[in-house]
């Protein structure tokens, strides 16, 4: 019964953390289709001025023309003067020559500018689906959970509070107890991402949660590190994708640990083979051993 809930509260943790994923990949897509739509509008002047500039020749050409030149020479005033008048009207033909052919270009640039917002929008409708799929399928998995523990009876809910204080008992920090690693010393950005992991030490893990009262795992683990002064995306899988690589023998306090095969949790290193995590639903930040889940790898965010 116990490993029932613990499976589905499990399941719900993966699955909210590629909802999570999803999400920073809308959010890197919407700064996408900003700068699209920024570069879109810039194109668009430029190729209005090419057409007011096509438009002034067009109008100049209308003014003279439809006249035979050998006409034009033999009633001019000045010949020499409308000779030197044709040699500038033939430049200017070349140049809207010119001008035809950069407004064809801008025209084919302003095109594909188009057709990569689409598809850049087409991705973000994709990964939203996705994501909101996720999330259903999260709380379908904690409401299955929740239903079981509902269904128990009087006894059973006693043996399996009485095993979760076990649980906590073994990673509860006590007076004189040495397995909890002491507050990190120094101002280094570890230090500071882990002493803001400490700070919310009791506080419930909520899906898709990053504070200030209620986290996941990942949500916890990026606002540590935003509160050292570094940037990183609400995602197990990328917050790993994007840190310096370290080797298990080279932890040190304020390191990301990385568990499960699919990388779906993270939490904080604290130091002494434990971290402070946030575990799922029904439970708090926590300490806990590295040893009792699967160890996956370790980034140094910054």
């Amino acid at each position: 019964m116990r490993q029932q809930v613990d499976d589905l509260y499990a399941k719900a943790e993966k699955v909210t953390e590629q909802a999570n994923e999803l999400r920073a990949q809308m959010q890197t897509i919407d700064r996408r289709v900003r700068k699209l739509n920024t570069d879109i509008g810039r194109q668009q002047g430029r190729l209005d001025a090419l057409r007011t500039s096509i438009g002034e020749f067009a109008a100049a050409e209308y003014r003279t023309g439809g006249v035979d030149t050998t006409v034009q020479l033999l009633v001019a005033d000045d010949p020499k003067e409308f000779l030197a008048q044709m040699s500038t009207a033939q430049a200017f033909a070349g140049q809207q020559g010119d001008l035809l052919r950069q407004l064809q270009s801008e025209q084919k640039r302003l095109s594909e500018q188009r057709a990569a917002r689409e598809a850049e929008l087409t991705r973000y409708r994709e990964a939203r689906d996705a994501a909101t799929a996720r999330k259903k399928a999260a709380d379908t998995s904690a409401a299955k959970a929740k239903a079981v523990l509902d269904r128990l009876t009087a006894a059973e809910r006693a043996r399996l509070q009485a095993a979760e204080e076990r649980e906590r008992a073994r990673n509860r920090t006590t007076r004189g107890d040495e397995r909890i690693p002491p507050p990190p010393s120094g101002s280094g950005r570890g230090a500071i991402a882990l002493n803001f992991a400490r700070a919310q030490l009791g506080e419930p893990y909520v899906f898709a949660a990053a504070g200030p009262n209620s986290w996941d795992c990942s949500g916890l683990t990026m606002m540590a590190w935003r509160e050292a002064g570094v940037s990183l995306p609400h995602s197990s899988r990328q917050q790993y994708a994007v840190s310096a690589k370290v080797s298990r023998s080279q932890l040190q306090p304020g390191d990301l640990v990385i568990f499960y095969s699919d990388m779906h949790h993270v939490g904080i290193y604290a130091g002494d083979g434990m971290v402070i995590h946030a575990p799922r639903p029904g439970k708090s930040v926590e300490y806990i051993q590295m040893k009792y889940m699967p160890f996956a790898g370790a980034v140094r965010p910054g």
